[in-house]
C-alpha cells in the first residue's frame, strides 16, 4: 500500500507536535484516556450500526482529551479486522504493532494533519496549510491493507486557513469506502458549515476537577492547579509549569481595582515578557479568564455594549496570542495594550 507524503519533522529538541508541553506525551503516544465515557459510548454505537460514519467531529475546549480520543479510535479501527466489532472502550494493546506504529507516526493506514514545521523559521507554522491537506490525495488513492480502515486525523480544524478548509471539504465529499476522517475542533464556531454538515458531531465536555487532578498526578505535576484547570488537563499543566507564585500574582493584578493602575499593568507585562514560554502563556490564559469572568458575572446586569466590549476583547486576545508566539513579537507591548483595553472596558462598565 502506498504511503502519503510525510510531513517535515521538527528539528531535534523541538516539540514533536505544535502546542506540546514538556511533561506531557503527544496524543498519538497517550495510552490513557481520562474521562469521556459518554463520547466513547457514542462512538461505539456509531460503529455498531450498519452504516458507520465517514467523518467525525470531536469538539470541545482545548486540552480535555479530544486528540487523545481521536488516536484511541484510530488504533481501535486499524487493529480490528473487517467484519469484527470494535473492542470495548476502544481499547488497544499498548504493546501491539499497531500501537507502536501509530506512536511513531509510521502506520500506513493513518495520516495526521497538523500545523507543519517551518524548517527556515525553526518553529511550527501559524496555520494548517493547504499543502498539508493535499497529503490526503495520494493516501486515499492507495489501497488499504487487508481491506482495513484508512484514518485521517485533522488536529485542529481551527488552525486551517480558507484554502486548506476548501481542500478538506473536497476530500470529504466522496471518500473511499472504509475511510474515516476524525476532525478535532477547539472552537465550534470556526468550523465551516459545509464541513460540519458532513460530520457526525460529538461534543466533549470539560473533565471534572477530580479527573484533572488524577491526570496531573499521573504526569507527576502539581495537582494544586486542578481547580484552575477548568476541566482541561493541558491548561492545568501549563499553570503548574508556570508556578503557583506566577498564577497568584497575575490573578491579584488582574482584579478591576488593580488593573487600572499603570504600575500593576507594567508589573504583569514584565511577568509575561520573561523568556519562559510558560509564563507568557499563563499570563494570557489568566487575562482571558479575567475577561470571561467579567462578562459572565455581568450578564443580565451590565448593559449590552459593555458585554460586547468584553467579548470583542476576548476574541482579539485569542487571535493575537498565536501571532505573538509564531512571529516572536514584543510580548510586553502586547500585554500592555491588552491591559489598557481591559482597564478601559472596566471603566465603561463601571467596575473601577
Amino acid at each position: 500500500m502506498a504511503r502519503a507524503p510525510r510531513a517535515p519533522k521538527p528539528m531535534e529538541g523541538a516539540p514533536a507536535e505544535p502546542d506540546m508541553l514538556d511533561n506531557a506525551p503527544p496524543p498519538r503516544e497517550a495510552q490513557t484516556l481520562v474521562g469521556h465515557g459518554e463520547a466513547v459510548g457514542r462512538l461505539m454505537e456509531a460503529f455498531a450500526a450498519g452504516t458507520p460514519p465517514q467523518a467525525i467531529l470531536l469538539e470541545g475546549p482545548r486540552g480535555i482529551g479530544k486528540a487523545t480520543l481521536a488516536f484511541r479510535l484510530a488504533r481501535a479501527l486499524l487493529s480490528t479486522l473487517p467484519g469484527q466489532p470494535l473492542p470495548d472502550d476502544l481499547w488497544d494493546d499498548p504493546q501491539s504493532r499497531t500501537a507502536h506504529q501509530v506512536a511513531a507516526g509510521t502506520h500506513p493506514g493513518l495520516v495526521h494533519l497538523t500545523r507543519p514545521w517551518d524548517e527556515k523559521g525553526k518553529k511550527f507554522k501559524s496555520e494548517l496549510t493547504v499543502d498539508e491537506v493535499r497529503r490526503i490525495v495520494p493516501f486515499l488513492g492507495s489501497t488499504a491493507a487487508d481491506g482495513g480502515w484508512r484514518v485521517v486525523i485533522v488536529d485542529a480544524v481551527d488552525d486551517m486557513n480558507i484554502n486548506a478548509s476548501n481542500a478538506l471539504l473536497k476530500a470529504l465529499e466522496e471518500p473511499p469506502r472504509r475511510t474515516l476522517f476524525i476532525l478535532v475542533a477547539h472552537v465550534s464556531g470556526r468550523v465551516m458549515a459545509t464541513i460540519r454538515s458532513r460530520c457526525r458531531a460529538i461534543r466533549m465536555r470539560p473533565l471534572s476537577e477530580d479527573e484533572v487532578r488524577g491526570a496531573l498526578n499521573a504526569l507527576r505535576a502539581d495537582p494544586s492547579t486542578a481547580k484552575l484547570g477548568e476541566g482541561s488537563v493541558r491548561r492545568a499543566l501549563g499553570l503548574a509549569n508556570a508556578g503557583a507564585d506566577v498564577v497568584r500574582s497575575a490573578q491579584r493584578l488582574l482584579a478591576p481595582s488593580m488593573v487600572r493602575d499603570i504600575r500593576a499593568q507594567h508589573q504583569l507585562a514584565e511577568m509575561a515578557a520573561q523568556r519562559r514560554d510558560d509564563a507568557f502563556a499563563t499570563v494570557l490564559e489568566l487575562v482571558l479568564d479575567a475577561i470571561a469572568g467579567r462578562a459572565k458575572h455581568g450578564a443580565g446586569r451590565l448593559p449590552l455594549p459593555a458585554l460586547d466590549t468584553y467579548a470583542a476583547l476576548y476574541l482579539s486576545v485569542t487571535d493575537d496570542r498565536r501571532r505573538i508566539e509564531v512571529f516572536n513579537l514584543d510580548r510586553k507591548e502586547m500585554v500592555l495594550a491588552v491591559l489598557s483595553r481591559l482597564s478601559a472596558a472596566d471603566k465603561a462598565a463601571g467596575l473601577t
